[in-house]
């Protein structure tokens, strides 16, 4: 099946570079290194993170659009930092992928709530490494800072990147796209396991996962972190309805203006050019100007 076009995505901007990068057998995709060669400012980085059956070469298009319409609000106005971006791919995914059958729904793949928990959690802890080394690899001779660390993903994406901000303090800035905290992930799979008319005990749900699964969430993991969460009004896939309580409460605890959410109408599980849009906005406010408008 040909790959599905989605370079509307880019919202008409041009590509930017791409330059290869391996840390110690991960493969990621660094985008603008080129574009900002001859700067001294600090530097924010943005990983990007794909979705369950995707890869990194899916999210390639939204990279683009997404540094280019930065770029395009940057313009005529003071930035306090450069931005690149990073793609990988998730474990068992693209040039990762071992077996297809783990990335699979209960349908295919009766392991689906364990998969996902491991990919969920393995995914966070590579954002963690990246971060931890992409530095050192990209910088050497330590002459550019990186002092700003943003995650955006899709669907799968998206739950790592509620995981990473939970996790790792880091990461102060992110955009979970479709995607909800792992602390919705029992209720939403327990849902599609039902709906597919299967019982919701072990083995289909381990009780050995349920400790992780129910984990307590410390009040702090998110305060003071800048959060967009951003869902489709019709996504059955990863419903905006099952995290919506806690999604909400977390809302309410925060300070005015630092989780804000985006449910855009009639929108099923995919990524959009209003998505690109909303999350360039977010990533310029928060990690490149100088005034937070």
């Amino acid at each position: 099946m040909p790959a599905q076009d989605k370079t509307h995505l880019r919202l008409g901007h041009a590509e930017y570079s791409i330059k290869d990068l391996f840390l110690m057998g991960l493969q990621t995709k660094v985008f603008g290194l080129e574009e900002i060669k001859d700067s001294e400012l600090p530097v924010a980085v943005v990983l990007v993170l794909h979705g369950r059956t995707d890869n990194q070469k899916g999210m390639a298009d939204y990279t683009h659009g997404l540094l280019g319409e930065i770029e395009r609000l940057s313009k005529g106005k003071q930035k306090e930092r450069d931005i690149i971006a990073v793609t990988m791919d998730q474990r068992n995914h693209g040039t990762r992928l071992k077996e297809k059958i783990p990335n699979l729904s209960y349908d295919k793949n009766p392991n689906h709530l364990i998969d996902m928990t491991a990919c969920i959690l393995g995914g966070s802890q590579d954002v963690s490494f990246v971060i931890s080394m992409l530095p050192s690899y990209l910088f050497p001779n330590g002459d550019r800072k990186i002092t700003e660390w943003v995650v955006a993903g899709h669907s799968l994406g998206g739950n790592v990147t509620w995981r990473v901000l939970r996790d790792d303090p880091r990461v102060n800035v992110a955009i979970p796209i479709q995607g909800l905290p792992l602390e919705c992930h029992l209720p939403y799979l327990k849902a599609r396991a039902l709906g597919m008319n299967l019982a919701f005990e072990p083995p289909l749900c381990p009780p050995t996962l349920l400790p992780i699964l129910e984990s307590p969430v410390s009040d702090s993991a998110y305060w003071g972190k800048k959060i967009l969460t951003i869902h489709g009004g019709a996504d059955d896939v990863v419903p905006y309805a099952v995290g919506k309580e806690i999604i909400t409460g977390m809302q309410k605890k925060a300070q005015p203006g630092d989780v804000e959410i985006v449910i855009l109408p009639g929108i099923e599980h995919t990524v959009t050019p209003e998505m690109v849009q909303h999350s360039a906005a977010w990533v310029y406010k928060w990690a490149i100007s100088r005034e937070r408008v």
